[in-house]
């Protein structure tokens, strides 16, 4: 099942997936800011509608991080959790991450359609609490599948250019064939981790800097080579995008990339001598174009130097 296409998979999640409902309701009541004290288990949920709590809870000299879930996921994800954690472990970030559970949980067209409703509250959000004290300039939003291209609207409608927007592995269905999604032109840099290009990840470079970790597809090294559609081991590629970052958090040098033209270029050590930056947390913002590495099959995953000659 594998070699889907990805139109075929983007017809099963449609028509297949359990339909979820919204009412009336609006998206101020539909969706929360979850934000961390110094552990997974020290949180507050806010409403959107009181920024000036949200604000109260966050400390003026510290970067701020938000972090947006896929489709299907809520802030319980293992996702979130995962990165989350990762970015607690440093200490030096408020940590917030989007909950729009009750949108994600729709069918997955219905999710595309209401991305830019959702990034246009959640960017409401951001003005304000920019208003009540917080640094502009290091606000990161990051966002995996789905919510990677949420947070391409969210930078496009902010009152002021986001200073960064990392996506691990944007979605790809629907987004492969429009062009309302992540891009560069949605904060001062935008970094890209691609690790199942084509299928559930978009099939773009669309980063002003684009990693591609193992070729950036599937089959991701550690991840099974038959699977069945729509199954936790087949998302496995997909998720290596956040685990990836997760660990870069926490070891920043653990992910060194070479800047290369081409994937084949790198498997024949074309580009070995090139430039070299770390994929992840540490990625520099004077990064730009396509970057490669290998990494292993099991955490820990990043091989450092090791990682950029095939």
């Amino acid at each position: 099942m594998n070699n889907v296409p990805w139109c075929f998979a983007l017809l099963m999640l449609v028509t297949q997936l359990p339909t979820g409902t919204l009412a009336s309701d609006s998206l101020y009541d539909t969706i929360f800011l979850r934000c961390y004290g110094n552990t997974l288990e020290e949180y507050i949920d806010v409403p959107l509608n009181n920024t000036s709590l949200l604000a109260s809870k966050m400390e003026t000299n510290k970067s701020t991080t938000v972090y947006i879930h896929g489709f299907s996921e809520s802030t319980d994800s293992k996702s979130v959790l995962t990165v989350v954690s990762a970015y607690l472990k440093r200490n030096e970030h408020n940590v917030l991450a989007a909950d729009y559970r009750k949108i994600a949980a729709l069918l997955y067209h219905e999710v595309v359609m209401k991305a830019p409703d959702v990034g246009r509250v959640l960017a409401e959000v951001i003005n304000k609490i920019v208003t009540l004290g917080i640094n502009s300039e290091t606000i990161h939003v990051i966002g995996h599948s789905m919510g990677a291209q949420v947070a391409g609207h969210v930078g496009r409608q902010t009152n002021f250019k986001l200073s960064r927007i990392t996506g691990l592995d944007p979605a790809g269905p629907l987004f492969n064939v429009i062009e309302e999604h992540l891009s560069s032109k949605d904060a001062k840099f935008v970094d890209i981790i691609h690790t199942d290009y084509g299928m559930y990840g978009i099939a773009r470079m669309t980063g002003s800097v684009d990693f591609y970790p193992n070729g950036g597809h599937r089959i991701q090294p550690g991840c099974p080579a038959i699977s069945i559609l729509l199954s936790d081991e087949d998302f496995c590629s997909h998720r290596r995008s956040w685990r990836f970052y997760a660990e870069s958090v926490i070891d920043e040098n653990a992910f060194l990339a070479v800047k290369c033209s081409s994937h084949l270029k790198f498997l024949t050590g074309m580009c070995k001598n090139n430039e070299k930056v770390p994929m992840g947390f540490a990625t520099p913002s004077t990064a730009d174009g396509a970057f490669y590495l290998v990494t292993r099959a099991d955490s820990p995953f990043g091989l450092k130097e090791e990682g950029t000659t095939a």
